[in-house]
């Protein structure tokens, strides 16, 4: 059985899930590829896939270049991908939604690593999948894990935004949309779709473009050997942090994104006036101004060092108001980390009373109860570890895919 997944990226949050599928397929004896737009890792089972068609090449005549440089100088767009990523950039500056549209300048249905697979299995594919070539060529099973809600728009990845923001964007949504159900209505094979949690299952059948393929719910995973409980007073030297501080830690790709909450967290911390708090934020971004002590590591790409971030601390907190199935506190967790956030998709499996506190709702003062419950809790470290490997072993995880695609075949 030989099974290549498609990814944007093998990095960043929904990249990380896909290779860590795709590697535990490899050690299970499954022939696995990834065929991805961009690259950062060494691996050569991950491939990355180049522009293939409806790309503008430049001229060589001098005439023709002439006739180029004078249109571009009157805004014209020589391609229709080059068309919408300029409308998309024009909204992006007012609004800053994330936004992406379903064509692109990769074919991929001619790529050898497609004639080789026997099942296709689809990740974060946005700006990448040209899904109307796709769709209506490819004709091997697919299997298509979604990592976000964009399943249910044609470009907006966050409800929120799909609400507050319909009439800006809503030439563009509804084109992308249309664009979407033509290609799925010239689907020519069977699709089975994986959805993270339950909340977001129950979100795909209320509002995907495509909700008449069949969904289960298989739950992101973690490598055990990856994520360790390390000694908390060593690793507390090592970031120079003093043994008495009660450290919290925070972690997300852009520590900025609006979504993921830090600004609530800092509030929430200010109101609570709690001695000799730290605040380590792992990520990109700007550190917060404020009346609390705050570190930041900057972003952490080698689990052996977030193992460091997670093992320091006493609680991982996760203020986000959007999640598929958050990989940082499954992280965290795997480092024997107790864990406090807001009940977003994915937390009801991931936490129960005696790893971590999911909060009432999504406010202010929910979290602030949510910190001070946990906070007054004795966690066993080493049973919080034993407890999340047990059902997130990505050994498991992956033994589910094989299942899921001998069911297709």
């Amino acid at each position: 059985m030989k099974i290549l997944h498609i990814a944007t990226m093998d990095h960043g949050g929904a990249g990380i899930a896909a290779r860590r599928i795709h590697e535990a397929l490899l050690k299970q004896g499954v022939e696995s590829r990834m065929l991805v737009r961009f690259k950062k890792s060494d691996d050569d089972t991950i491939t990355m896939a180049h522009p293939n068609m409806g790309l503008y090449r430049p001229p060589t005549n001098p005439l023709s270049k002439k006739i180029v440089r004078a249109m571009r100088r009157r805004g014209r767009c020589l391609t229709k991908v080059e068309h919408y990523e300029r409308q998309m950039e024009l909204l992006d500056r007012q609004y800053g939604a994330a936004f992406t549209m379903p064509i692109s300048n990769y074919n991929l249905t001619n790529h050898p690593l497609l004639q080789w697979a026997d099942i296709i299995h689809l990740h974060w594919i946005e700006n990448y999948l040209d899904y109307p070539t796709f769709f209506s060529h490819v004709k091997k099973p697919v299997v298509w894990t979604f990592h976000d809600e964009n399943i249910a728009y044609g470009g907006f990845h966050y409800s929120d935004e799909a609400e507050r923001l319909k009439e800006p964007f809503a030439t563009l949504e509804n084109t992308f949309c249309r664009i979407k159900k033509d290609a799925f209505a010239d689907a020519r094979h069977d699709i089975h779709m994986v959805a993270l949690s339950a909340m977001m299952e129950q979100f795909y059948h209320r509002h995907a473009i495509m909700s008449q393929y069949p969904v289960e719910i298989i739950h992101n995973g973690i490598r055990p050997e990856d994520f360790r409980l390390l000694d908390r007073h060593f690793c507390r030297e090592t970031l120079g942090i003093p043994a008495d501080k009660r450290v919290l830690c925070f972690c997300a790709s852009d520590i900025n994104d609006k979504h993921k909450g830090l600004d609530t967290l800092v509030r929430a911390l200010e109101s609570m006036h709690l001695p000799n708090v730290v605040l380590l934020c792992v990520g990109q971004g700007r550190l917060p101004q404020c009346d609390i002590s705050v570190i930041g590591t900057g972003p952490i790409a080698n689990p052996r060092l977030l193992s460091v971030a997670y093992s320091v601390a006493d609680l991982f907190v996760m203020p986000s108001y959007q999640e598929a199935f958050a990989q940082a506190p499954l992280e965290a967790m795997a480092c024997g980390c107790p864990v406090v956030a807001f009940p977003c998709s994915g937390t009801e499996e991931l936490i129960q009373k005696d790893n971590g506190v999911r909060c009432s709702d999504f406010t202010e003062q929910a979290f602030v109860d949510g910190i001070g419950k946990a906070l007054e809790q004795v966690y066993d470290h080493e049973a919080i570890r034993r407890n999340t490997l047990a059902q997130f072993d990505i050994a498991l995880i992956a033994q589910q895919y094989i299942n899921l695609y001998n069911r297709c075949r």
